[in-house]
């Protein structure tokens, strides 16, 4: 274009060099514009190569899920479409750590993201798509429809407590207008009932005894309740029953209101990926508490009404298939020490002995629930399916019962059903 403007501003002078210089502009004007038009068909090629290069892969994520990009090299420049739907953060190396770019998904989208690296001049290209909450996401649509999920729950409790009493009991009585005694038995040595060590001592005008209790006990109590459950779908069951609550109603009515108790579970799994499961776990285990009933009066009959205590847990939590994780854990220890004395008299040496009763008890508890999710497929049609006690099990036949009577366990028989 500079060669063409600077040959038409040529003045003509005379008129056959006026045309020679009109014929010269002319062609260096078709020669400037054939020798730009190769230039313009020489860069398409170059375009559309690079644009093979640079194919993009799609992926798809979670919303608020993130991914490490798998690149070669340094990571020198990062381009991202849209940073509201996907961002990156790059990650430097340190020592034998290698770097790399995460992937963050922020939103439902699809947002372009490339990475320029040292190892390659052409840019890596990948198409993210975010999925929302309500949709499924890749991973979980390679899945087969209705992907099942069994959920196992264990919940462990262990109970230990240590009871020591010890105390003393005497009275003085000589016939005369004055007499002694003194008390200090604890509430559990009070009855004979209750066990314990006594020694007594008696004459004519003195009574003496003395009471010793120590107890220990342990409890474990293990439920492990099962649930299997579609994927994204919520299941639970309850094993145990319903106590009844008797209420107040109005114009002097009573109304009766039913509490379950047992153990209990509710799961709501959501499958990820192919080992991955999303799942909100709820397991429940309650047992009746006698200990802290509350006594109700009808007239002349008093009804106890039993306390419930509780073991519960909800959560949300991401897990591998056959993965565990304890999701609740609890220890717990309570003491008591009580001493009972006479002022003055009981805080003597060795003496003070007969004039005091100490009572001490501690109660600990430990409790831990763990689940464990799997993935599961439906049993074969047609298959055999064990059932417990199908083995111990013995149909009512009218010479199962006789024969056992008459050989007893010699015989190779049993009673019906479980018992030996």
């Amino acid at each position: 274009m500079q060669a063409a403007a600077h040959a038409t501003a040529r003045p003509a002078t005379h008129g056959g060099h006026g045309l020679a210089a009109s014929v010269s502009a002319t062609c260096l004007l078709a020669l400037a514009s054939f020798a730009w038009l190769p230039a313009v068909a020489q860069e398409a090629p170059g375009t559309a190569v690079a644009a093979g290069a640079s194919a993009a892969a799609a992926m798809a994520l979670p919303m608020h899920g993130q991914r490490m990009l798998p690149i070669n090299g340094r990571a020198t420049r990062v381009a991202v479409s849209d940073p509201n739907v996907a961002d990156v953060q790059i990650l430097s190396g340190s020592g034998s750590r290698a770097g790399g770019v995460m992937l963050f998904a922020n939103q439902p989208g699809t947002a372009d993201v490339q990475v320029w690296t040292s190892a390659s001049k052409t840019p890596r290209h990948w198409r993210v798509t975010v999925l929302g909450d309500d949709r499924p996401s890749a991973a979980a649509a390679s899945q087969a429809p209705g992907s099942m999920v069994q959920v196992e729950v264990k919940v462990v409790e262990v109970s230990r407590n240590a009871l020591k009493d010890v105390g003393v009991r005497w009275s003085s009585h000589d016939g005369g207008p004055w007499s002694a005694s003194l008390s200090l038995i604890p509430a559990g040595l009070s009855g004979m009932a209750n066990g314990g060590f006594s020694l007594f001592y008696t004459s004519g005008d003195f009574d003496a005894g003395l009471s010793l209790l120590e107890s220990t006990g342990m409890g474990r109590i293990l439920a492990e309740p099962t649930l299997v459950a579609m994927s994204g779908q919520s299941a639970s069951f309850l094993a145990g029953g319903e106590i009844p609550v008797p209420q107040s109603g109005g114009l002097g009515t009573t109304t009766v209101e039913y509490k379950p108790f047992g153990i209990g579970l509710t799961v709501s799994p959501t499958v990820l990926s192919r080992d991955r499961i999303a799942l909100k776990v709820a397991p429940e285990a309650s047992e009746l508490d006698y200990g802290n009933a509350i006594p109700i009066s009808n007239g002349d009959q008093v009804t106890l009404m039993p306390a419930l205590r509780t073991r519960r847990a909800d959560t949300m939590i991401e897990l591998g298939d056959g993965e565990s994780f304890v999701i609740s854990g609890l220890v717990s220890r309570q003491t008591i020490a009580n001493v009972s004395k006479v002022p003055f008299l009981g805080d003597l040496p060795i003496i003070g002995a007969f004039f005091r009763s100490v009572a001490y008890s501690q109660e600990e508890h430990e409790l831990i629930i763990v689940v464990t999710p799997h993935l599961v497929k439906p049993i074969a049609r047609g298959a055999h399916i064990p059932l417990p006690g199908d083995k111990l099990e013995k149909r009512n036949t009218p010479g199962n019962a006789w024969g056992y009577y008459l050989m007893g366990p010699a015989g190779g028989q049993q009673m019906p059903g479980f018992s030996r």
